[in-house]
């Protein structure tokens, strides 16, 4: 079973989900890509090496679609947060095999290196128009909003809210260092409705906390930090994703299901923070 980053207690309820429509696009390329970082004196192996294999995933994406990512990487301390670089470009990458993901010690520094052969989708996302996530945001339970780069300690409870420029379905995950996925909204205590434009949604809400739904972050086991995100899927149509299919789903899997929807119908934005013991 793949570590979670954000423990949830929830209970057994049916939700009803709609089927994906079927949209043609440009077919997926194959590409071989590959990514390197330079260990820091503050990072660990695993750190350092889901950090190149996001680099190789972000390589491969501007080679199948010859648009440099910009803008999709936080650095905080020196350390690259939750690159999802996947969500960020005109594709996505739909299936990919790790070639290499190692580290190696060179002129007394350790430098890690991935390499992947990954399948490309390219995706028109000019007709999306102005349809964005306006507002992606984690805070520790109560707080005041923090921004984007905020560092919680392992089992602090936390509150993420969102909203879009248009009327929408909202789907919640969140995402750690090494692309496990794992749906926070919709959930078993939460009913999936269309939400208002500029209207925030909030996750877990006072009434959904009092019902037993709270989340929490968590270091996994044996690391003392990591890096991890939450990504906020707008969608025009009323689905629900990864409602189905792999048992521990990674956002390779959420990017294939979402490839089949037409780009115009679905928006992203991701929010990293960091984790600590």
């Amino acid at each position: 079973m793949a570590n979670r980053t954000i423990a949830l207690i929830l209970m057994a309820a049916g939700i009803v989900l709609t089927a994906f429509p079927v949209f043609a696009e440009d077919p997926a390329k194959t590409v071989e890509a590959e990514g390197q970082v330079i260990l820091g004196d503050d990072s660990t192996i695993g750190q350092a090496k889901a950090a190149a294999l996001n680099n190789a995933r972000r390589n491969a994406l501007e080679k199948a679609t010859g648009v440099t990512v910009h803008g999709s990487s936080t650095v905080y301390n020196f350390q690259l947060i939750n690159d999802l670089v996947i969500t960020a470009t005109k594709g996505v990458i739909t299936a990919e095999k790790v070639i290499e993901n190692t580290c190696k010690e060179k002129n007394a520094q350790l430098f890690c290196t991935a390499k992947i052969e990954a399948q490309v989708k390219p995706l028109n996302l000019e007709r999306r128009g102005d349809f964005a996530v306006t507002r992606a945001l984690v805070r520790r339970f109560g707080s005041e909003a923090s921004k984007q780069g905020t560092v919680f300690q392992s089992k602090d409870e936390i509150q993420i809210q969102a909203s879009s420029n248009q009327d929408a379905y909202l789907n919640v995950f969140s995402v750690d260092q090494v692309g496990n996925v794992a749906r926070l909204y919709p959930n078993d205590f939460c009913g999936f409705e269309l939400l208002p434009a500029g209207k925030d949604l909030a996750i877990p809400d006072a009434h959904q906390r009092e019902s037993g739904l709270k989340f929490r972050v968590l270091t996994p086991k044996g690391s003392k930090r990591s890096v991890e995100s939450v990504l906020i899927i707008a969608m025009k149509n009323k689905n629900i994703l990864l409602a189905q299919g792999a048992e521990n789903p990674t956002i390779t899997d959420l990017m294939q299901e979402l490839s089949g929807m037409d780009p115009s119908l679905w928006v992203d934005k991701a929010v990293g923070y960091e984790v600590r013991e």
